[in-house]
């Protein structure tokens, strides 16, 4: 019996040893992936970043799956990477309208997985997941629970569930949820609007440039991009991009739009460390150039 039992309990040490071991090779690679997000951001040649970016979310997705959705490192880099990838290599990406069509279709499963990771970091908090299914005012209320801490949770999940209802504004469901990103975003901004070059702000100018009855506001649209100018002292040009895409074509000012791209083109590539974002915004602004005759 007590044979048995010393049996039992060397394999109830390895087992909980191999639990461990796993944990702690989970948590040394997710450490390891902050390196990969930030050199990825950094990447000039986006070409080359495009092609490297599929595996490290395949591999993201792996240490995710592994860590049971607990570890909110992996999840927030996983929230980072899938929007990116779906705003910066598919949305924008082909003149072909077939093409344009299949990369918006994909983009719309890739910010939904962003979202849900994202998701899965802010539910954590039980007066958030509470109200998900409350009424509006409920929801707008439990905001302050949020602080300067979740910054980088809050906006990425709110970016990329936004992008998904920008791209699927014929759905009465998706549609819906607006007022809910727009209160979480408005949370973002109340708490640092001048997170990562006031980024919080672009996501601004997409939403007061759309029409009245999704709430837009061409006055608002404009200030907020002057504010991105401002914090950013002009060097955020993704925000030139969104300002032409957006706000120029639905007030169908096509000078402006042309300045916006112009202002693109001659911008340095490492006029910001995150070269990315620059060398993202002047191939989207080449690709709309080319449709701006379908725009105006």
């Amino acid at each position: 019996m007590n044979k048995l039992r010393l049996i039992i309990l060397f394999f109830l040490i390895l087992s909980l040893s191999g639990c461990s071991i796993k944990r702690m090779t989970i948590n040394a690679t997710g450490s390891f992936m902050e390196d990969v997000v930030k050199a990825f951001f950094e990447e000039e040649d986006i070409d080359f970043a495009k092609q490297a970016i599929p595996a490290n979310l395949k591999l993201l997705d792996g240490l995710i799956r592994g860590s049971n959705y607990e570890n909110d490192d992996l999840l927030l880099k996983g929230c980072k990477l899938y929007g990116m990838y779906a705003m910066g290599y598919l949305e924008d990406a082909d003149t072909d309208r077939k093409l344009e069509k299949e990369n918006l279709k994909k983009a719309s499963y890739f910010y939904k997985k962003a979202k849900d990771y994202g998701m899965k970091i802010l539910t954590k908090n039980n007066d958030f997941k509470n109200v998900l299914d409350k009424d509006f005012s409920e929801f707008e209320k439990m905001m302050v629970a949020f602080n300067k801490k979740d910054i980088e949770a809050l906006f990425w999940t709110t970016f990329s569930w936004g992008s998904y209802i920008n791209l699927n504004k014929n759905s009465v469901e998706a549609v819906s949820e607006l007022p809910k990103v727009k209160t979480m975003i408005a949370r973002v901004l109340e708490l640092d609007d001048e997170y990562f070059y006031g980024l919080p702000h672009l996501f601004m100018i997409v939403y007061y440039s759309m029409p009245r009855m999704f709430g837009g506001d061409m006055e608002k649209a404009k200030g907020e991009y002057e504010k991105i100018k401002e914090i950013s002292d002009g060097k955020f040009i993704l925000a030139d991009f969104f300002m032409a895409k957006y706000y120029a074509v639905q007030t169908q000012d096509k000078k402006l739009f042309d300045e916006l791209l112009s202002n693109i083109e001659k911008t340095p590539d490492d006029i910001i460390p995150e070269k990315l974002f620059t060398r993202i915004a002047k191939k989207k602004a080449e690709i709309l150039k080319i449709k701006s005759k379908d725009l105006f």
